[in-house]
């Protein structure tokens, strides 16, 4: 099952738009799991009533049960700290980021080869005669269908050992190419910090009872 961050952002706004953040994320993790999304854990950025952002990694179609979710946020309510003329609508954005197959799982967790995903063949590598002729005979050629990856082994003198070491460098191409996705999902979501559109919001809220969230009418 895919996952995704949900991040909740502050941009660079002030506490009162902190505070909102903190608000937000706990309506957004009741949302997710009211529309089926499984959250698995919940990162805090900053402090616990006033976090910069907030991370949400859920499993699940994000993107399909967030429709309608994702964009700029606005609050509506005067903060107390500053006088009856400064602003009152304060903004923190909503996306979602796909995040990679280990996140939340810890370290450790390699990349799974399917061998039903494999083309394996024989084939017969450069190299001299004479002592080496079996390992020139053992050479395998594998390729992954699905990544496109092929790779030529003859390295061991066994068929078998080259197909279990082409495998095991298939794996490794592969968490190289993950670990190159999570990077660029790393720095995606830590430029959504500095993105936040204020104006045409999706979800326009003012604060009720017990400083719950309550989406105003007309958004």
């Amino acid at each position: 099952m895919s996952r995704w961050w949900v991040q909740i952002s502050a941009g660079r706004g002030p506490v009162e738009v902190r505070r909102f953040v903190a608000r937000l994320a706990e309506r957004m993790e009741a949302l997710c799991e009211e529309r089926g999304l499984a959250v698995v854990d919940v990162t805090l950025h900053g402090d616990e009533d006033a976090p910069a952002s907030v991370e949400i990694l859920v499993e699940g179609d994000a993107r399909r049960c967030l429709t309608g979710e994702l964009g700029t946020h606005a609050l509506v309510e005067r903060s107390a700290a500053r006088g009856r003329a400064a602003r009152k609508r304060w903004f923190a954005g909503v996306a979602v980021h796909a995040a990679g197959a280990d996140a939340g799982a810890g370290e450790g967790v390699g990349v799974g080869v399917d061998l039903r995903e494999l083309e394996i063949s024989a084939c017969r590598a450069s190299g001299p005669g004479g002592q080496h002729v079996n390992k020139t005979l053992s050479a395998v050629r594998i390729h992954h269908r699905p990544s496109g990856i092929t790779v030529r082994v003859a390295d061991e003198r066994s068929q078998r050992a080259n197909v279990r070491r082409g495998v095991e460098r298939i794996a490794e191409r592969l968490a190289e190419r993950a670990a190159r996705r999570v990077a660029e999902g790393e720095a995606a979501r830590w430029s959504e910090h500095d993105r936040i559109v204020r104006g045409e919001p999706v979800r326009t809220y003012r604060v009720g009872r017990r400083s719950a969230l309550v989406v105003a009418e007309g958004r």
